[in-house]
């Protein structure tokens, strides 16, 4: 294995890391919002976790793109 195959390799696997990460961290600014929107309602912090819930659910959605991208030009370099 070269070297340009084995940093596309680190790429897709930190790649899919970042996503797996920003799925999680999405997860958890939702629940604080539902948390204090239902539970122990204040509207102070809600639409601070909303957004930054929408802003790590696109990013994540950037880093599929780039995951996949890299994925295929791995997948290119092999053959």
């Amino acid at each position: 294995m070269d070297n340009v195959t084995k940093q596309l390799q680190a790429k897709v696997e930190d790649y899919s890391r970042f996503v797996i990460t920003l799925l999680i961290v999405s997860f958890y600014f939702y629940m604080g919002s539902l948390i204090t929107v239902y539970l122990k309602p204040s509207s102070e912090g809600s639409i601070t976790l909303m957004i930054l819930t929408t802003v790590s659910i696109v990013t994540s959605f950037y880093f599929v793109l780039k995951w996949k991208k890299y994925k295929q030009t791995l997948a290119e370099n092999e053959q």
